[in-house]
């Protein structure tokens, strides 16, 4: 749980992770994409990363929250082979969904897991054992613990929302769910279109309707947000092994379109990483 007293750096940003945002107190509204929530106390937000967000909190009025950050490449396997992949519906199905807890009981089950998941990286931190991997695994069953109850509180919404799904929607998921899958390999419009078996063109203008973004708007986003993750995580890829690992052709567009997305050249960034991540251990 952590008490914010510093805006700075609350600007838009997006990420290829799934995250759970928990307001604990204070005075803070939440952007996700075009859509404004003023938080209450209690308030849990489930987001899919990708779509731009940001808090926005009063100023000079100090506000608590917690975020737990995850990847799905990383989760899936995990979920499948405890057969539980209905765990990661929530963030595919009702992404960017703002629930709030009114059972106290509930609540204080949340914040509890969520506080003991905090102590248990910082301790980890702490002691330079985040590779130890019985840390991981006591992690990892505690995530799953919190994704259950985030489950739980989602069922009745992801019953409406399938009862409620028209076919485009439907359409658009799978092209998502595609996307999501290949959007490291080089794809066309009519990869796509003959993998659905449907019109690019119609493709292309409900995909438009439903997500607010071009299908090519989203697979670079898709990709840019890969490359982030690699110049953060593997210091020791070169910048033409993250190009091609994100979907990009060559290193020269690559960091011409990154630099154009993020207004830093890839090292730039990677670099402004590292010295943020040194600051904040």
């Amino acid at each position: 749980m952590d008490k914010v007293e510093s805006y700075e750096d609350f600007s838009y940003h997006s990420h290829d992770r799934y995250e759970i945002y928990y307001f604990h107190g204070g005075e803070c509204k939440y952007l996700i994409g075009d859509r404004i929530y003023r938080l209450q106390e209690d308030d849990l937000i489930i987001m899919n990363g990708l779509t731009l967000h940001r808090a926005y909190p009063e100023p000079g009025i100090p506000y608590e929250r917690s975020v737990i950050e995850f990847s799905s490449e990383w989760l899936r396997p995990i979920l499948n082979n405890l057969n539980v992949p209905e765990l990661l519906s929530p963030f595919n199905q009702l992404s960017n969904t703002l629930f709030h807890i009114k059972d106290k009981e509930k609540s204080a089950e949340v914040k509890a897991l969520i506080k003991k998941m905090a102590e248990k990286l910082k301790s980890s931190k702490q002691e330079n054992i985040v590779e130890n991997r019985f840390q991981i695994g006591e992690l990892t069953s505690m995530l799953m613990q919190l994704l259950f109850k985030v489950f739980e509180l989602s069922k009745q919404q992801l019953e409406n929302n399938s009862l409620a799904e028209s076919d485009k929607n439907i359409h658009v998921k799978k092209m998502i769910e595609w996307i999501d899958t290949h959007f490291c390999e080089p794809i066309t419009l009519d990869d796509i279109a003959h993998h659905l078996n449907i019109s690019k063109y119609y493709m292309s203008r409900i995909f438009k309707d439903v997500t607010g973004y071009t299908i090519m708007q989203y697979i670079m986003s898709c990709r840019i947000n890969r490359a982030k993750y690699l110049l953060e995580i593997h210091l020791d890829k070169s910048i033409l092994e993250v190009s091609l690992e994100s979907g990009f052709e060559d290193s020269s567009h690559f960091s011409r379109f990154f630099r154009k997305q993020m207004k830093l050249t890839p090292t730039e960034y990677r670099n402004s990483t590292a010295i943020r991540m040194k600051n904040t251990n």
